[in-house]
């Protein structure tokens, strides 16, 4: 299976949210770039919709970053020398502490509660983002794998909590 039909399978039973922002007035350039993926699903989002809305990024709701993050993952794929300003901010967020604790309410609302699959998903992007000369440095990518699977362990280990005895 190509990288490609694993991101669309991992992600294919997530359903589009009912809302993508904080409500909040004046609405923010940030939520104006989010909102304006409101009228499209994952799937119809090119490398070309990222550029014109980055701050997307940092305004979803939990809920709209997961369901819009395979098509970071798809567009920077297809993106002209493999740069998307959201692949290197999701690379950002991954480049952290190898210590969950250390982690802020940011990646945690968004990544962790994530599916085995989606997990598996994000590291064979991470892998292939390797490959992309001049966009991430090999420390950078070595850290942000290391947090999927950090991330994909926290919650197995949550999941395992919560179970009834």
């Amino acid at each position: 299976m190509n990288l490609r039909n694993q991101i669309d399978a991992a992600f294919a039973h997530r359903e589009r949210p009912s809302k993508l922002v904080e409500s909040r007035l004046p609405i923010t350039p940030e939520q104006r770039d989010a909102l304006w993926f409101a009228d499209h699903h994952w799937r119809d989002i090119g490398w070309q919709d990222w550029q014109h809305h980055p701050d997307a990024f940092y305004a979803f709701l939990p809920e709209a970053f997961v369901f819009y993050l395979p098509s970071i993952l798809i567009a920077a794929m297809e993106a002209p020398q493999g740069q998307l300003l959201a692949a290197d901010a999701l690379i950002g967020m991954l480049d952290r502490s190898p210590e969950p604790y250390h982690w802020d309410a940011f990646i945690a609302a968004r990544l962790i509660g994530l599916e085995p699959a989606e997990y598996e998903a994000i590291k064979a992007w991470v892998l292939t983002r390797s490959g992309v000369v001049g966009v991430h440095d090999e420390d950078s990518l070595t850290r942000a794998y290391e947090t999927v699977d950090l991330l994909a362990r926290e919650t197995l280990r949550l999941r395992n909590l919560l179970k009834p005895a």
